[in-house]
């Protein structure tokens, strides 16, 4: 049986929906549905719908029978199974060779706001250490008009 609608009627108290007798009928009926269903959902093929399904012990059913996973019905991506141990898996183990589509730039690592190697160097060259004596800084200090006028004589040393 499908889930009966309640027909509430075009507006408040017009007398066009479903009578007090008969709403209340479906509305039995209804829950009746939801029980003889016992936790049970079925989802139509193709349906968008997600659900949660877990066994009383918490782990996902695949089937009625047994409320386990096992190794010979996962397929594809395995999922994250969050405190649970998957078994019968044999995972072959990797040399780095063996790996393919390994970036070879840092935009392939998904770095795309780092320096070139040219401009790594243009930094480089810009930034000379250069070195003064504390006369020379006082000097300029005294000789300074103003803060302006110190910043144009260090500058020009």
């Amino acid at each position: 049986m499908a889930i009966q609608t309640i027909n509430i009627g075009s507006s408040a108290n017009k007398g066009d929906g479903d009578p007090l007798r008969t709403a209340f009928d479906k509305i039995n009926k209804n829950f009746a549905e939801l029980e003889a269903i016992n936790g049970s959902v079925v989802l139509q093929s193709g349906s968008t719908q997600s659900i949660d399904i877990v066994a009383a012990d918490s782990t996902l059913l695949i089937d009625s029978v047994n409320g386990t996973i096992t190794a010979a019905v996962l397929v594809g991506q395995l999922p994250a199974l969050d405190g649970s141990n998957l078994t019968n898996l044999t995972i072959p183990a990797q040399t780095f060779a063996s790996l393919t589509g390994t970036p070879t730039t840092l935009a392939g690592y998904g770095i795309t706001d780092a320096a070139t190697s040219a401009q790594g160097t243009l930094a480089a060259s810009a930034l000379q250490a250069e070195t003064i004596t504390l006369t020379t800084l006082k000097t300029e200090v005294a000789a300074s008009a103003d803060f302006a006028d110190f910043q144009t004589r260090i500058a020009a040393l």
